[in-house]
């Protein structure tokens, strides 16, 4: 187990109960993969559907990154719903394990690999960096979602995160806005922000 997995369970030597549920959207029916040790393992999260309607809404385009995918909603809602070819990662392999089923599952292309953050993504000059951070992971990996983001855009990129307000926004927003020299509200919702930033 590495030095980030307090932010997962991830013992690869016992058997995970699997799951898999529904999902609608935007008149699509999606079928979902998911495990013991997971993020939201049961059903969509809030945070996430909120950031994809908020980016949906935004009507992107061009290559996206994924960056902490879980078992790939993000992915899986832009890419069926967008003119957008996605990239998806996790530090977690049975996540990304399951991204890719998800993937197959609702006959969806995109590139998926294990990396810490974005280390080992190889592309760069991406138009779009999106994530739902694992904010319980600290500030050191929560800076580094936000630094590898910059580093993996390209000049007039875009990052989108979803952030909860009491599980210090205000503070993350500071640091995104150190980094980028920017950082604007796209929408509030139910304590979720869903932010932007321009590199």
């Amino acid at each position: 187990m590495n030095k980030f997995s307090h932010y997962f369970v991830d013992d690869s030597t016992k058997e995970h109960k699997n799951f898999q549920f529904t999902f609608d959207y935007k008149n699509k029916h999606y079928i979902i993969n998911s495990q013991d040790g997971v993020f939201s393992k049961k059903e969509v999260d809030a945070g996430s559907l909120f950031l994809v309607d908020c980016v949906i809404k935004e009507n992107i385009s061009g290559d996206g990154l994924d960056l902490g995918c879980g078992y790939g909603i993000i992915t899986l809602l832009l890419a069926s719903n967008l003119n957008v070819k996605m990239w998806a990662c996790d530090i977690n392999e049975r996540a990304v394990n399951l991204t890719k089923l998800n993937l197959k599952c609702n006959k969806i292309d995109a590139n998926v690999s294990v990396s810490n953050v974005a280390d080992n993504i190889d592309k760069d000059n991406f138009d779009f960096v999106i994530s739902n951070p694992p904010i319980r992971a600290g500030n050191t990996i929560l800076f580094k979602f936000f630094q590898d983001s910059y580093k993996k855009l390209r000049l007039g990129g875009v990052f989108y995160a979803v952030l909860r307000k009491k599980q210090g926004a205000d503070t993350y927003m500071k640091k995104i806005s150190e980094i980028f020299g920017n950082c604007d509200i796209v929408d509030k919702h139910k304590g979720f922000v869903v932010v932007k930033s321009i590199k």
